[in-house]
């Protein structure tokens, strides 16, 4: 009898060990579970670039190809962040997750910036921890297939049309899993998939269940991506301005007064630079005397400014902040 009650106490206690510890692992955020991300595959020529950030057939704002290539902020002592008034200007650099030198460069811009790292490649998590702890927030680079592409299956990571809704799922849960930090996702090129109005449906079906923000980069002026995210109710912006898809400083310079001139007619704009060397070069001019008639924010600091809804009319027609007019994203144009 004393053995059998020995037994019995032995097995309640292992009951509440048991239940304890389910309460500590779903308290703390467990239970959730993704696919895991799959290995690294090797990059597709035309679509990754190498170590510099440059790869043959980039492509360019309006789906066009480069065949010649192979602040505004405070923050108060222990508490949040404060914006200055606009206009408000967001910079985003694309195609972190190939090289550690530039992503270490690029940590020296005291310019706010936000980070677009293209998941699975040989830097990827480099770039994304070196983001975490500088503070810089971060976005996924999500591959996706351009117009002139063969199309491409589930094995390379990138989502293009004729694709499965559970194989596009599947690869963006990858992606995500992969880059667990990130606030946001843009397309990298993109210009086929972008205007597939079934293909985008489900792009942003899956995003609606998260809590990313989208970014339609506007590789295609025929681009539905943002619409749609807009109908499926994800906070989204635009790209406007492609900094540097001309490697010299006078078109970068050039290019980027452009995008502060949009920036004073609508209240915000967002531009989009790229991990080359000759765009860090151009950047660090820029931290060291940024121009006085803007406001640099991150794009997180952007979609709160545009979708504070207790900031907007019902109709989300243009709306103040800190005293200037903004005008949100409209449905069907820039």
């Amino acid at each position: 009898m004393k053995h059998g009650k020995d037994l019995r106490g032995l097995a309640v206690g292992l009951c509440l060990l048991a239940a304890g510890a389910g309460i500590l692992y779903f308290g703390a955020g467990g239970g959730k579970t993704l696919p895991e991300p799959v290995p690294e595959e090797a990059p597709g020529p035309a679509v990754f670039p190498g170590e510099n950030g440059d790869y043959p057939g980039r492509e360019m704002p309006g789906g066009e190809k480069d065949a010649a290539l192979p602040s505004g902020e405070e923050r108060a002592e222990d508490g949040p962040r404060k914006i200055g008034p606009g206009p408000y200007v967001a910079v985003v650099i694309d195609d972190f997750g190939f090289s550690k030198a530039i992503t270490d460069g690029y940590l020296e811009l005291t310019l706010p910036l936000t980070w677009s790292v293209i998941p699975f490649q040989s830097r990827s998590l480099y770039a994304a921890q070196r983001a975490e702890q500088a503070g810089i927030p971060y976005m996924i680079h999500m591959p996706m297939g351009a117009g002139g592409d063969k199309k491409w299956d589930e094995k390379t990571g990138v989502i293009d049309s004729g694709m499965s809704d559970e194989t596009v799922a599947l690869l963006l849960r990858r992606a995500m899993a992969s880059l667990p930090g990130a606030l946001g996702m843009n397309n990298h090129r993109g210009s086929r998939a972008t205007r597939d109005e079934k293909l985008m449906e489900t792009v942003m079906t899956e995003l609606a269940s998260t809590s990313l923000f989208f970014l339609d980069s506007r590789t295609s002026s025929t681009s539905v991506a943002y619409n749609t995210a807009r109908a499926k109710g994800i906070p989204a912006a635009f790209c406007s301005i492609f900094i540097d898809h001309e490697p010299s400083e006078e078109f970068m310079e050039e290019q980027f007064q452009r995008g502060l001139a949009l920036a004073g007619k609508k209240g915000w704009v967002v531009m989009i630079g790229h991990t080359r060397q000759g765009t860090l070069d151009f950047l660090k001019k820029m931290s060291d005397s940024p121009p006085e008639e803007v406001t640099f924010v991150t794009m997180p600091d952007l979609m709160h400014i545009l979708w504070d809804r207790s900031d907007m009319s019902s109709r989300g027609a243009s709306f103040r902040k800190n005293g200037i007019q903004c005008r949100p994203p409209k449905q069907g144009g820039r």
